[in-house]
């Protein structure tokens, strides 16, 4: 009978425990809502405006460029076309949470009128040169350093 108890007392406890952790994770995750995340827009043009009101929030615009502050870290195709119809088109809209997509962000223009927005052009990756050798373990691709290769 002891022994039992004694087993149900462990199982009560990781239970308790369990509650615990849980309350403390679902805090975090509220305490995560609240903070104020940084939002970057990159447009294609220089901002019609400096200062323009989208999504809720107050942004502040200098050339090409328009951050500012809000809760949570959610970017959403609404909160960019709102920004685009009040600055122009959009190439990139983010927070340090989440980013749109292509496909989110020419949805963000078509909904506010703007023109379509050029995709950035990808940065061209460099071409290594000089041997390549390769073992089980890694692949070296590159310029020996001087005096290096034996």
């Amino acid at each position: 009978m002891r022994a039992v108890m004694a087993s149900g007392g462990a199982f009560l406890q990781r239970g308790v425990a369990a509650i615990a952790a849980l309350a403390t994770l679902l805090a975090a995750g509220a305490t995560r809502a609240q903070e104020r995340v940084p939002y970057q827009a990159e447009l294609a043009d220089t901002a019609k405006r400096d200062v323009a009101k989208a999504g809720g929030v107050e942004w502040s615009c200098a050339g090409t460029r328009c951050t500012t502050e809000a809760r949570g870290g959610n970017v959403t195709v609404r909160g960019c076309s709102e920004l685009a119809r009040a600055v122009g088109t959009v190439v990139r809209y983010r927070s340090e949470v989440k980013s749109l997509g292509q496909a989110e962000i020419a949805e963000c223009n078509r909904l506010a009128g703007a023109p379509a927005a050029k995709a950035p052009a990808a940065a061209k990756a460099a071409t290594p040169s000089g041997p390549r050798v390769i073992t089980r373990e890694l692949t070296y691709t590159g310029v020996w350093p001087p005096g290096a290769r034996q």
